[in-house]
């Protein structure tokens, strides 16, 4: 298998980084799924997640966190070749330092007051800033032209879930 894939425009995109961040997610959803099942006393819609740390099963919080962090961390690794304009250079920046966030969560649960609250610092605002601001860039360029829109509202989601 070739690590390192060229797409339509000469950007180098890490393969090996990119399914390690597919991977990762997908761990993570998992994870967060079981959640929900295992702590049902926890409402998710009207909690924060990272209460389930009080919960029995604390350490599949932990786990998730892990797994969500190494994702971002492999993402931003995976397309880092490929950021040409100063804009995409920003968001690739926030979104590995929303992935350090990610993992200091995992390290850092709700009751370790200060270092959590940097965790969340980190992470909270970084990743929609670095959704909008790469998939602004990419949006521009010829191969990912006619997904644009969706790319738009793709990264808008995250900062409307953020919100809501």
């Amino acid at each position: 298998m070739n690590s390192v894939i060229v797409d339509g425009d000469g950007a180098r995109v890490s393969l090996l980084a990119a399914w390690l961040a597919i991977a990762a997610v997908a761990t993570a959803l998992v994870l967060l799924a079981s959640l929900h099942v295992l702590s049902p006393e926890f409402d998710p819609a009207w909690r924060m997640v990272s209460e389930y740390a009080n919960g029995r099963y604390g350490w599949v919080l932990s786990l998730m966190f892990a797994a969500w962090g190494v994702s971002t961390l492999a993402l931003a690794a995976a397309i880092r070749a490929a950021a040409r304009a100063t804009r995409f250079k920003v968001g690739v920046a926030l979104l590995a330092t929303a992935g350090v966030g990610e993992v200091l969560a995992s390290v850092f649960d709700l009751n370790h007051d200060t270092l959590h609250s940097l965790a969340g610092a980190l992470g909270i605002p970084c990743l929609p800033l670095a959704a909008l601001l790469i998939s602004g860039s990419l949006g521009r360029t010829p191969a990912w032209a006619a997904a644009r829109r969706l790319l738009r509202w793709t990264a808008h989601l995250t900062w409307v879930s953020v919100a809501l």
